[in-house]
């Protein structure tokens, strides 16, 4: 078992891998509900090799445990459709802006599950990252546009059930191992949008663009979650909400890199003042994991 010291490495690693999403949401010719779905098995396929090779079972303890971990796969798979539906109907920048209002939503959530009062410098960490996250994405946005409008309300929705997930997994499930609770979730994600599928699409896919799908579903999904759900089990909740937010400053960099999209001025110093919070948390004391 790796011990608490491994807390933050591991969630740099999950938030560089998620931040890979966006590229290949940006690179697979499918819709939202069919990309998702399709990461969801594929993920679940990854998950069950990986515990077929290192012999392990991702048997639950009960029928309660298994019917809360499969409410958590469908409150996941919901996060994930209205994230994607937000950036749809708006934008991609208006999805991540509003997606990352969960760092704030959990600082105020938190204490209802730890018991634990709300600390000024926690707030003020989430309205400079919040802030930070604006001036990246909200430059050229017309929000007069009933479209933004409701992209900013589908977002803040998806933000919500986000918030709500990893709190019930770090207070309710953390005796159960990450990769175990990843696999039931992901299975239930597959399940739940089974018939949303666009069939005919998928089947016209090409063999690049099921790679695609692979490296999606395995190493943005099943690799990236899993460790995403490790480090709750080491650090706050807070904490990794607020250094998740490296994941829009790590995808701009990548799509600076990979598709030629040079970050203007804004972008740069939102993405400081995000690096800044990421750094102040990072800095902090390692909490003993609970």
């Amino acid at each position: 078992m790796l011990n608490d010291r491994f807390g933050l490495p591991i969630l740099y690693l999950a938030i560089l891998l998620l931040a890979l999403t966006g590229l290949f949401a940006k690179l697979i010719p499918l819709d939202a509900i069919s990309i998702i779905q399709l990461r969801g098995v594929v993920a679940t396929a990854g998950l069950a090799m990986f515990g077929f090779i290192q012999k392990r079972s991702f048997r639950l303890n009960g029928y309660r445990t298994y019917f809360s971990v499969y409410a958590l796969g469908l409150l996941l798979g919901v996060h994930w459709v209205l994230f994607f539906h937000a950036m749809q109907i708006s934008s991609v920048a208006v999805g991540m802006l509003s997606l990352f209002s969960y760092p704030i939503i959990t600082i105020f959530l938190e204490p209802l599950f730890s018991g634990k009062g709300w600390k000024t410098r926690d707030l003020f960490a989430g309205v400079i990252m919040i802030s930070g996250l604006a001036l990246m994405v909200a430059k050229g946005q017309d929000f007069s546009n009933g479209a933004v409008t409701w992209g900013v309300l589908w977002g803040v929705l998806s933000a919500i059930l986000f918030s709500f997930r990893i709190l019930f997994q770090k207070y309710y499930f953390s005796h159960v191992p990450s990769d175990c609770l990843m696999f039931h979730q992901v299975v239930a994600v597959g399940v739940m949008l089974i018939f949303f599928v666009d069939y005919p699409q998928v089947f016209s896919l090409s063999g690049l663009d099921f790679l695609k799908v692979l490296l999606l579903g395995v190493f943005s999904t099943a690799g990236a979650h899993t460790l995403l759900v490790f480090s709750l089990k080491k650090l706050p909740a807070k904490t990794v909400a607020l250094i998740s937010c490296l994941q829009p400053v790590i995808a701009a960099l990548l799509a600076w890199y990979f598709v030629s999209e040079i970050p203007e001025q804004s972008v740069l110093i939102g993405g400081a003042m995000v690096l800044s919070v990421a750094a102040y948390e990072s800095l902090q004391k390692p909490p003993v994991s609970g």
